[in-house]
């Protein structure tokens, strides 16, 4: 009696090499495109977190611009103050107590007082500009009448130059969220998405009235009352005297200021 033994074929080397390289070329495109999508994701988490500055910067600037402060008949101040924002944090200054703290059992963790102060120490003064903007006759890097930044031009409530420990201000900061500072969540990032920056600058309105001015010459009444605000947002703002920082978002809006 025979036995017939049958032979089945396998894979030849250049089939599995030609497998490989289809799997390679799969595998690759499926990690770019899940790259692809972390980084739009990333990205769309930033412009909803700036637009929701934005709106915030608006409603409270608004209030702020409608409650003038009289220090005399032609001279007001408007207070102004973003919860949860400090205007002297360093992020490196905050990881290293982060660090600390954490090896000590007893130790709290940091918070907002650690860094920004109380909310009465965060609230700014300033003063509206008191020329017409030309953007051709304006240093923007410069305290002057045609241009407000803030926080960088705050004054005191008495309407004296606001000095800070710090230094000079550059631009509103965001302390890491409640998690973080609870150590529910662990690490810190100097590009974490909590640490937001940003500054405002204020500007007379260039547009006019449909009313002719007293002159008689024809010329439109100035809107003297409208006053242009610009938001800008960064992200990882370097403190650096040097350095120039880009926002990755802005956005203008008019206010009545109320004299």
């Amino acid at each position: 009696m025979k036995i017939q033994m049958s032979h089945r074929r396998g894979f030849t080397l250049t089939e599995i090499l030609v497998a490989l390289a289809i799997f390679a070329l799969g595998g690759t495109a499926i990690m770019a495109l899940f790259i692809t999508n972390v980084r739009l994701s990333r990205q769309a988490m930033d412009y909803t977190r700036a637009a929701e500055i934005t709106r915030n910067v608006r409603s409270l600037m608004t209030q702020s611009m409608a409650r003038p402060i009289n220090l005399s008949e032609t001279d007001n101040i408007y207070a102004f103050y973003y919860p949860e924002t400090t205007i002297n944090l360093r992020t490196d200054d905050y990881r290293d107590k982060w660090e600390t703290d954490r090896e000590t059992a007893t130790a709290s963790k940091p918070g907002p007082g650690d860094f920004g102060g109380s909310p009465v120490e965060r609230t700014i003064f300033f003063r509206l500009p008191k020329q017409s903007f030309d953007a051709a006759a304006i240093d923007y890097f410069a305290e002057n009448d045609r241009l407000t930044v803030l926080p960088r031009d705050s004054v005191t409530s008495s309407g004296t130059d606001a000095v800070f420990d710090t230094g000079e201000p550059k631009v509103f900061s965001f302390l890491p969220d409640e998690l973080r500072q609870a150590g529910a969540v662990d690490g810190l990032d100097a590009d974490d998405r909590m640490f937001y920056q940003f500054d405002v600058s204020i500007r007379k309105s260039v547009q006019r009235s449909s009313v002719d001015n007293a002159s008689g010459n024809g010329s439109k009444q100035p809107l003297d009352d409208l006053y242009v605000v610009h938001v800008r947002i960064y992200k990882g703002f370097d403190l650096t005297d040097d350095v120039l920082n880009d926002p990755f978002f802005e956005w203008d809006f008019y206010i009545n200021a109320a004299q």
